[in-house]
């Protein structure tokens, strides 16, 4: 009998119980000069800063994932109401904080007051995650191989034939994102007026999975 083989995709999936709370402030505004954009965008930090190390929490939590300022393009027409094309009108500032917490409602209920106040055009995400996730993801591969190796055994014995040795595994790079979105607070006036109750959330396990390819000799 000539040597073949099996190709299974192997899938681990596992319940992950969150330990973080994950505020994402996001603040679009636009301004007539660069240096005005620029400025807001530091003020902000700084007010963040602030936030954090007035209800006890270390100021570098907060952590700068996007500073974007850019042209602001605005629709231009004719003095008849013909649309001419885009002509940039002022400055537009994207910028992105993200904060990892501990999981306490009164805490992130303080935190998301202060945004409100104190940040101008601010929107904030609420979500959950882990502070460690590699023992999940290493989790998840073992379930996966023995995933492929169960299904590679059912499929061989309904073949009439048997798994001999491993041929090949293949697993690259793969980005499991532990993360749950719960909540989005879209104004200032939704954020300054969240209260502990409007924010008590129990967030529920994570559903997190990784794949991989394993190849085996046929008997």
């Amino acid at each position: 009998m000539s040597e073949s083989t099996i190709k299974v995709v192997g899938t681990g999936s596992i319940h992950v119980v969150p330990d973080v709370t994950r505020l994402e402030v996001r603040a679009n505004r636009v301004f007539k000069t660069y240096s005005e954009a620029y400025a807001c965008a530091s003020e902000n930090s700084t007010w963040m800063v602030k936030i954090l190390e007035y209800n006890h929490q270390p100021g570098k939590l907060a952590k700068t994932i996007r500073l974007e300022i850019e042209d602001n393009m605005v629709n231009e027409y004719d003095e008849d109401g013909d649309y001419i094309g885009k002509v940039p009108d002022g400055y537009r500032l994207t910028q992105e904080i993200k904060i990892d917490l501990a999981i306490d409602n009164v805490l992130v209920n303080k935190i998301v007051r202060g945004v409100g106040k104190f940040i101008q055009g601010a929107q904030i995400k609420i979500g959950y995650t882990v502070k460690d996730p590699r023992p999940s993801q290493l989790k998840m591969l073992e379930r996966a191989v023995h995933d492929a190796h169960e299904k590679a055994a059912i499929m061989a014995g309904a073949c009439g034939r048997e798994l001999g040795e491993v041929k090949f595994i293949d697993y690259g790079y793969s980005h499991v994102t532990v993360y749950s979105q719960a909540r989005e607070i879209h104004d200032n006036a939704e954020a300054s007026a969240s209260t502990v109750s409007s924010l008590d959330i129990t967030p529920d396990d994570l559903v997190v999975s990784d794949n991989v390819n394993v190849v085996w000799w046929l008997k």
